[in-house]
């Protein structure tokens, strides 16, 4: 869909939601449904809300469509009706939250309708929030893999992990995202995918690409032990992406890097649809075919593969799943795009024994999808890995119940 398309959609999706608030909006007007029984009350709001909601979620479905009829099957319909119902709750549902509520004040129902304007001042502070200020709420986030507990002769490797830049223009919000990312001096420099977004069309994502070239070499974005980049979902590949730069692309391909402090540090890279496979007989190949080195850290855009890797290594880097973007408390990510357990959604964790860091991201979804971030900030990952300064690591190889690989 174009933006000239996607702006028919919505005029078409706002004509319909704002009859719908005009419609239930008026069957208020009535001053005994404002003061019916507590309970009574609560089911015809609970009616008044489902019908509502079944009728603004059709429209989203079908203005899509209908503004997108000459190529249907490029039209990312979830994404766009995601984004129009997103209006609607942060636009239409507010009006009529306020509306409702004032008819309750006419009738004297001074507590039903301030509970109901609560509601809709929420609306409007989570708006704000998820709309105007966490996007741009960048986080430096700290984290310790010790694969030496109590061994004083160890060095640490600073890695800056870095996912999800994911934006069809480059501006401060990115130059902000790496240049403190340079400014925690990292040893080694891991991108894990989706650096710009192709939503908007081939022009956009290749000019998006230059200009995040340009910041790089502008900022001097490496490290000492190098910059290392898998592929992503969105966007050119890794290689026309970083064409030019320093950046290291690994898509299924091992290297290995010298430390400072004695030994190597092997790092395997994986391609987007290796990254979601569960094929420990194949990742055990990959990580074989590599150079032999003293530590091994794997990286990739998608952490699924982590449930079938078949030797420990020292540390997975992943990203893709922004965290969720949107984060219920309590509940946590509705949807994280991973078959992994919403809890290894972002973080450091402990996954079977393997230290698992998956970035929250530095963007967010963009092009028709709703560029929204609640209860998850974007972040910038710092991980401090120790590994001994010598000696290699013994590698283990996992078997399955069955004793097989």
């Amino acid at each position: 869909m174009t933006p000239e398309r996607f702006v028919v959609a919505m005029l078409l999706f706002h004509a319909t939601a704002l009859g719908v608030v005009w419609y239930v909006g008026r069957r208020w007007r009535d001053p005994e449904r404002c003061r019916q029984p507590i309970t009574q009350w609560m089911a015809t709001v609970a009616r008044d809300l489902a019908a509502a909601a079944v009728v603004i979620y059709c429209a989203s479905v079908l203005a899509a469509a209908t503004a997108n009829l000459g190529n249907l099957q490029r039209l990312h319909l979830g994404s766009i009706s995601l984004r129009l119902l997103g209006q609607a709750l942060f636009g239409e549902a507010i009006v009529l939250g306020l509306a409702v509520a004032l008819r309750h004040r006419q009738a004297g129902r001074a507590g039903r309708a301030g509970a109901l304007a609560i509601v809709a001042v929420i609306l409007v502070a989570v708006y704000v929030d998820a709309f105007h200020v966490e996007p741009n709420a960048l986080r430096v986030r700290h984290h310790v893999v010790d694969e030496v507990p109590g061994v004083a002769e160890a060095q640490t490797i600073r890695i800056l992990h870095l996912s999800d830049i994911q934006t069809p223009t480059i501006g401060a919000h990115e130059e902000r995202a790496l240049s403190s990312g340079l400014a925690e001096r990292p040893d080694l420099i891991v991108l894990t995918g989706d650096y710009v977004q192709d939503a908007l069309g081939r022009p956009t994502e290749d000019q998006a690409a230059r200009d995040l070239r340009t910041l790089m070499a502008r900022l001097g974005f490496t490290a000492p032990l190098g910059v290392f980049a898998t592929e992503g979902d969105v966007g050119p590949s890794c290689r026309e992406v970083f064409a030019g730069t320093p950046v290291q692309c690994l898509v299924d391909a091992n290297a290995v890097v010298r430390l400072p402090g004695g030994g190597t540090l092997g790092i395997t890279g994986l391609s987007r649809g290796h990254g979601r496979e569960r094929n420990p007989a194949w990742l055990a190949r990959l990580l074989s075919q590599g150079p032999a080195a003293d530590g091994r850290i794997v990286i990739s855009h998608a952490p699924d593969f982590i449930d079938a890797m078949p030797v420990d290594v020292d540390l997975v880097l992943a990203g893709h799943t922004h965290g969720g973007q949107v984060v219920l408390p309590v509940f946590g990510p509705p949807k994280t795009a991973s078959r992994l357990p919403r809890l290894y959604a972002g973080g450091l964790h402990d996954y079977r024994g393997t230290p698992l860091h998956v970035s929250r991201g530095i963007g967010m979804e963009r092009g028709f999808a709703p560029p929204v971030r609640f209860l998850c900030p974007p972040e910038i990952c710092i991980v401090d890995l120790r590994l001994p300064r010598h000696g290699a690591h013994l590698r283990r190889l996992r078997t399955s119940a069955s004793g097989r690989l």
